[in-house]
C-alpha cells in the first residue's frame, strides 16, 4: 500500500483497501493465505513525516497443531507506525534505519512515497495463532497408528505412564530407606 506523501494533507485522511496476499508478500510455513486483506489506516502528515495507523484482518488456513486437520483462522492486528524522510534530522540524529522507539516503530522513506505494506504484513503475520487448534476439545493423533482421534477410538491399547522412580523403588522398596 504505496501512499504518495505529497497527496497527504495535515489533516488525517483514512484510506481503505483490499490487497491480495501475494501484494503483501504474505508467506509463513504450513499457512495459506488464500483470502484478501482489508486495510483500513488513518494517515496523517506532519511536515514531511507521515504517521499511519490502522488495522488489517483476513483469513488464514492452517493446520490443527493436534490433529493436522485444516482449520480456517481469522486474523485480525492494528499497527501504527511513524514514516521520516532518511535525509531529514531525525534520520541523522537516529543514524540507522527502522529505529524502534517505544510501540511506535520509525521508518525512514527516501522517495515521494511512504509503503505501507511491511507494517500490514507484520501485524497480519503477528496475529497467527501459535498452537492453533480445529477445537479446544481437539483429540489429536494416536501416537501409535496415527489415527485422527476426533473420528472415533482407533483401538491401540493405551500404554501405562512412565513411572519416573519405577526402577529405584525395584532397588529401594519403599519404606527399607530409612537409616
Amino acid at each position: 500500500m504505496k501512499i504518495a506523501v505529497s497527496s497527504l494533507s495535515e489533516r488525517p485522511t483514512t484510506l481503505q483497501g483490499t490487497f491480495a496476499p501475494k501484494e503483501l508478500e504474505l508467506v509463513a510455513v504450513r499457512v495459506q493465505f488464500r483470502d484478501p486483506v482489508q486495510v483500513s489506516a488513518t494517515v496523517s502528515r506532519m511536515q514531511e513525516d507521515v504517521l499511519a495507523q490502522g488495522k488489517a484482518s483476513t483469513k488464514a488456513h492452517v493446520e490443527c497443531s493436534r490433529c493436522l486437520e485444516d482449520v480456517e483462522v481469522d486474523l485480525a492486528g492494528e499497527f501504527e507506525a511513524l514514516y521520516v524522510t532518511a535525509t531529514g534530522r531525525f534520520a541523522k540524529r537516529m543514524g540507522h534505519p527502522d529505529f524502534a522507539g517505544g510501540d511506535q516503530r520509525v521508518n525512514f522513506y527516501s522517495e515521494l512515497t511512504v509503503d505501507l505494506s511491511d507494517e500490514i504484513r507484520q501485524c497480519i503475520l503477528l496475529a497467527l495463532p501459535i498452537k492453533p487448534l480445529c477445537r479446544p476439545d481437539c483429540a489429536g493423533l494416536c501416537p501409535q497408528c496415527g489415527r485422527n482421534r476426533n473420528e472415533g477410538p482407533c483401538g491401540c491399547k493405551e500404554d501405562a505412564e512412565d513411572d519416573l522412580w519405577a526402577k529405584l523403588r525395584a532397588i529401594i522398596p519403599p519404606g527399607n530407606g530409612k537409616g
